[in-house]
């Protein structure tokens, strides 16, 4: 029996899923379901995402299968007191700090719970043609994502601006500054003659009075998706021929789920400011 713990964000929920799909995959003989029960009481972002956008149904973890290889935890409260005063169980693989690639996650038969983001490719490229039918957006039904999306072209990009929570957060901050973004419009304009640029991010004003002196190419800002329609920013990204991405989750799906096979991915070298952190991006995206 195996079970993956899904918590976070969208980009989060995406990567946890994802492992959650090449588990029953590569260990099709065994039990795989998730365990949801740390949404109660979790507020941060717009609950089980996932599970809204992409029309998806997993096989959920019982309590007592929980208990029997793990802690169940009924909210996210108590998950917060328990992870950090209760004994690591010999059947829980709780993710590295460090973020490194744990190759028994793909090869250890038997009961595990798998505790964390698994933000590697790693954990799941074998099943890539499987992931990319589950994660399928529905259609476009609003004029302003439609008429962008008419305009894009193979020639147009994505940039990704998060700031808002990442500001003055040791462990992000001072990786997507001005300089990147400067340095990465420069490099995917010596690949391709960029058509135009679609800006998204939770600060749009930041961007205007930043970003426009050194693009050439037309802007587009996209400020109108929000709350449960936040998604459809990455949406958007996943259908530009290119893209610029921050260090998270959210931009690293838009540009993974992007299927122009000639698609040029920038993204920042580092990812978060670790020391000796094994965070690894795509092999084939530039990184700066």
């Amino acid at each position: 029996m195996k079970i993956v713990k899904i918590l976070g964000g969208l980009g989060n929920q995406m990567f946890q899923y994802a492992l959650y799909l090449s588990l029953k995959e590569t260990f099709p003989q065994e039990n795989v379901t998730v365990d949801l029960s740390c949404f109660h009481g979790y507020h941060l972002h717009n609950g089980f995402e996932i599970a809204r956008i992409f029309s998806l149904h997993p096989d959920k973890a019982t309590v007592m299968e929980i208990l029997r290889i793990a802690y169940y935890y009924p909210n996210y409260f108590f998950w917060q007191i328990g992870k950090r005063v209760l004994p690591q169980r010999k059947t829980m693989c709780t993710e590295s700090t460090k973020l490194l690639f744990d190759k028994s996650v793909l090869q250890r038969e038997g009961d595990r719970y798998f505790d964390g983001y698994w933000q590697d490719e790693r954990y799941f490229i074998d099943c890539r043609r499987t992931i990319l039918n589950t994660f399928k957006f529905p259609p476009f039904t609003d004029d302003n994502n439609l008429a962008l999306l008419k305009k894009m072209d193979t020639n147009s990009v994505s940039i990704h601006v998060r700031r808002g929570d990442y500001v003055g957060n040791k462990l992000y901050q001072g990786i997507c500054d001005l300089n990147y973004y400067r340095e990465a419009i420069m490099k995917i304009s010596s690949y391709i003659s960029p058509s135009m640029f679609c800006v998204f991010s939770n600060d749009i004003e930041w961007c205007r009075d930043n970003l426009e002196s050194f693009i050439k190419a037309p802007i587009y800002y996209v400020d109108w998706n929000s709350g449960t329609e936040s998604y459809r920013d990455m949406q958007l990204m996943s259908c530009c021929g290119h893209n610029i991405i921050a260090n998270s989750s959210f931009s690293w799906w838009g540009a993974w789920l992007n299927q122009n096979s000639s698609k040029i991915v920038i993204a920042p070298k580092r990812w978060i400011n670790l020391k000796n952190c094994g965070f690894m991006l795509p092999s084939r995206w530039v990184k700066i």
